[in-house]
């Protein structure tokens, strides 16, 4: 009989630097006190969980909040995992939105109302993200059948894998993720269900990027 595996998908926490809305991407920019204390917070919410790994992406935003979570259930190591780095893009990196659209108008465009097939200006296509971080998602849970994982990444990244486990990336992505931003999946045999109840799914989003 199939192990049904449990993953807690979480994005990190508020960074430094980044008062007008920018898009981060690759960049390594360090968090705030703010997002300090929530790293701290998901650390507890995961204390009792009996995590047996943590994973996070090789940006240093995320593998903080997943040494916090590590420690809390008295594991050694964070191990990184490209698939859930965040997404690459490319010439809009380090802009705000309005920036992004003087940049390519049209490649904006596309990237608001078609996603499926949205690509940022030098850098990563949001299918080819969605597909990487699932992908990341099946391969942690076949590590640890049957077990419990943390797996730390960044918020456009927690939207494209709920949308890409439903199907194509729709119009409305950009949703708003729970507070905490965590998302919990269940995952059996490769299939990866989501457990987390998205009320907000056609609200769009206007948080940090």
């Amino acid at each position: 009989m199939a192990q049904i595996g449990v993953i807690h998908l979480l994005r990190h926490g508020q960074t430094i630097g980044n008062p007008d809305v920018r898009f981060r991407g690759q960049r390594e920019l360090p968090l705030s006190r703010t997002g300090r204390r929530e790293a701290l917070a998901a650390a507890r919410a995961l204390a009792d969980a009996r995590v047996e790994a943590v994973y996070a992406s090789p940006l240093g935003r995320a593998l903080e909040v997943g040494t916090a979570i590590a420690a809390s259930n008295g594991l050694d190591d964070v191990l990184e995992h490209d698939g859930l780095l965040n997404l690459d893009y490319g010439r809009w990196e380090g802009l705000t939105r309005d920036e992004a659209r003087d940049v390519d108008p049209a490649a904006w465009e596309r990237y608001l109302t078609d996603p499926e097939h949205a690509h940022c200006p030098g850098g990563e296509s949001l299918a080819a993200a969605a597909d990487r971080v699932v992908r990341a998602l099946r391969e942690i849970g076949d590590r640890h059948a049957g077990a419990t994982v943390a797996a730390v990444s960044h918020g456009v990244m927690l939207r494209l894998a709920v949308l890409r486990i439903a199907g194509p990336i729709t119009r409305n992505w950009q949703f708003a993720l729970p507070l905490d931003g965590s998302l919990t999946f269940e995952i059996e045999d490769g299939e990866i269900r989501l457990v987390t109840e998205i009320e907000d799914a056609v609200a769009p989003y206007a948080g940090s990027i």
